[in-house]
């Protein structure tokens, strides 16, 4: 009996929808645009909302930074707004369900 209630509850646990991504994801950006960035937000593609600033320092044309978003990703499309020492600004769509331990080149702006 308890090998059939095993069988049963491992069939229902494959059963279930896989859930979206929701641990962390850690990549880096490496500045290769010509402008310093000064601040990047992100936020779900499907939404209006936008998070706090994730960076701790202005990034240089030819730097990277270390990013880490852990708040239980929902959906794996985000969009990152930047914006610059310019006062210029940009917005980029990014699959953030690829981009874990990667290097994410930014050229735009």
């Amino acid at each position: 009996m308890r090998n059939l209630f095993l069988t049963v509850a491992a069939v229902a646990a494959l059963a279930l929808p896989a859930a979206a991504q929701t641990d962390s994801v850690s990549f880096s950006i490496e500045n290769n645009s010509s402008a310093t960035i000064d601040s990047i937000l992100y936020g779900q593609s499907s939404s209006d909302e936008w998070s706090d600033n994730i960076l701790d320092y202005q990034v240089e044309p030819g730097d990277s930074v270390e990013i880490t978003i852990d708040d239980g990703l929902e959906d794996c499309m985000y969009d990152f707004y930047y914006t610059f020492d310019d006062g210029s600004d940009y917005v980029e769509r990014v699959d953030m369900c690829e981009i874990d331990g990667t290097t994410h080149e930014f050229t735009g702006g």
